[in-house]
């Protein structure tokens, strides 16, 4: 790899650390006026499944270092800058909708008798507040790295399925453990498609010729 391509990587994982900074701020943020509720009456209907705690702490470290890195390693130069460049862009876009647009979860009473309760009450619900979540941070990252994955099916088939189905647990634990309406996930989805398409385009310069 040459030294170019080096500062690249550097600077794209560094860029991802700070994407997932903001969201941290946002999160941990006063609301400026009361929080918008948008619950449907479907998320009333879903219950808390506590093992999904499996798969949604998983996400950062897979979404922000894994994923990319076989992007780079089993794709390209491109492909992982790509893949970097829609996580943080994919950020930056939620960033905007946080600060535009506050809303907040509000959480059941979950008892903490089980291990994964524990963990659901303590690190999850502990650390991260209700506060911020349409769109979801959990499925823009997720998609996106679904994506990446996707495109690297044929070279690394099982370890690409492997993760998309991984990813795509991480999508309705969001809701499985009240840390977000099924709204967000829509709003994560459609956030992570564009990104990462028009990533795509302006990185990638695909052949869109008629001929």
């Amino acid at each position: 790899m040459i030294t170019k391509q080096r500062w690249g990587v550097a600077g794209i994982y560094s860029g991802i650390v700070i994407a997932f900074l903001t969201y941290e701020i946002f999160n941990k943020i006063d609301p400026s006026y009361p929080p918008l509720v948008m619950r449907g009456w479907l998320d009333e209907k879903i219950p808390v499944i506590p093992i999904f705690v499996l798969p949604y702490l998983s996400f950062h470290i897979l979404a922000a270092f894994v994923v990319p890195y076989l992007s780079l390693r089993f794709g390209n130069y491109k492909a992982f800058l790509v893949n970097g460049f829609a996580i943080i862009l994919g950020q930056i876009s939620l960033d905007v909708a946080y600060f535009f647009f506050q809303t907040k979860v509000p959480r059941p009473q979950v008892s903490d008798d089980s291990f994964f309760s524990w963990i659901l009450v303590h690190v999850v619900y502990g650390n991260d507040q209700p506060l911020n979540g349409f769109p979801s941070n959990h499925v823009t990252w997720s998609v996106v790295s679904i994506l990446a994955l996707w495109r690297l099916r044929k070279r690394i088939a099982r370890t690409a399925w492997a993760l998309i189905a991984w990813f795509i647990l991480i999508v309705p634990a969001t809701v499985f453990l009240a840390q977000h309406f099924i709204i967000d996930i829509y709003g994560g989805i459609f956030v992570a498609y564009s990104v990462y398409w028009a990533c795509v385009f302006v990185i990638e310069k695909p052949n869109l010729k008629i001929n």
